[in-house]
């Protein structure tokens, strides 16, 4: 076995028992005695570990509603993109066929198209903090509607 150190930060003190605790799990997770059991030995109030497991939660509540949000987003993009490539790909084919084969008219709505496929792509791979905080409490008031939300 390795050298072991007599110290250990609070960092590596964290990621150790974060790496047993995943090791030793059988997939069923940990009871909430379990949970109170570790703390004690460790010296944390029973408080503490309350507040800690309640934003843990609140934390992970939100972490779900933005990859909700942002999974919608993105859906949003590929049907937008798909709508802008059938419908530009037929109209510049129709363009063609009545210009005897000189784009005119077409490459109009292709390139006004084109830049809100443009802005459409920035807002959803690059959104703004202020527009993903609100489409995320937009899913939470949803959720929170449906009792999903205690």
């Amino acid at each position: 076995m390795a050298n072991v150190p007599n110290k250990y930060s609070k960092e590596e003190m964290e990621r150790i028992l974060q790496r047993a605790l995943q090791q030793e799990s059988s997939g069923s997770g940990i009871s909430h005695e379990h949970l109170m059991d570790v703390a004690k030995e460790l010296g944390l109030s029973e408080e503490a570990v309350m507040r800690a497991a309640e934003e843990e939660l609140h934390v992970s509540v939100w972490e779900n509603a933005k990859e909700e949000w942002l999974d919608k987003r993105r859906s949003q993009w590929q049907t937008h993109l798909f709508w802008y490539i059938g419908v530009n790909a037929l109209t510049l084919g129709l363009n063609m066929m009545q210009e005897d084969g000189r784009m005119t008219w077409a490459l109009w709505m292709f390139f006004g198209w084109g830049i809100g496929m443009i802005a459409d792509t920035v807002d959803t791979f690059f959104p703004s903090r202020k527009k993903m905080e609100n489409g995320i409490r937009k899913i939470l008031r949803k959720a929170e509607k449906r009792g999903e939300l205690e």
